[in-house]
């Protein structure tokens, strides 16, 4: 232990909130990641869904989601903290040749989007990006 006996348990202190599936968790992951990565965080207004038009979304599109929540989102801080990314899982949207719109997932297998609305569905780690009519 490098760091002593207190640096150890005062590091503890500082990460195991990061697991808390609570308000109080998904506070202490953006504490976190504002103080050790210098991350800042806008709140946005309710509904937390924005209208795309499908016909905006072109083959390449990146899109970064980041999970700051429960016990995976306190992996996914310390993977973020550790590596210097600022997004815990990715994606990109592709365009086949009939105009169908998929969207290829970080170690995940393709889900196809089907049109309207921006949704991110979570379950357990996945995340599933739909666009529903």
């Amino acid at each position: 232990m490098p760091s002593g006996m207190l640096g150890t348990l005062l590091s503890l202190i500082d990460v195991l909130p990061l697991f808390s599936n609570t308000a109080w968790g998904q506070n202490a992951n953006l504490a976190f990641l504002t103080k050790h990565m210098g991350a800042t965080f806008e709140k946005r207004s309710q509904p937390w869904r924005s209208m795309i038009n499908p016909e905006d979304v072109h083959s390449g599109d990146f899109l970064a989601v980041s999970k700051i929540r429960g016990r995976w989102g306190g992996f996914e801080t310390l993977e973020k903290w550790v590596t210097g990314a600022f997004a815990g899982h990715t994606a990109v949207c592709l365009k086949d040749d009939l105009g169908n719109l998929w969207v290829g997932e970080s170690g995940h297998e393709n889900e196809k989007v089907d049109l309207n609305i921006l949704k991110l569905v979570d379950r357990k780690r996945d995340i599933l990006l739909s666009f529903s009519p």
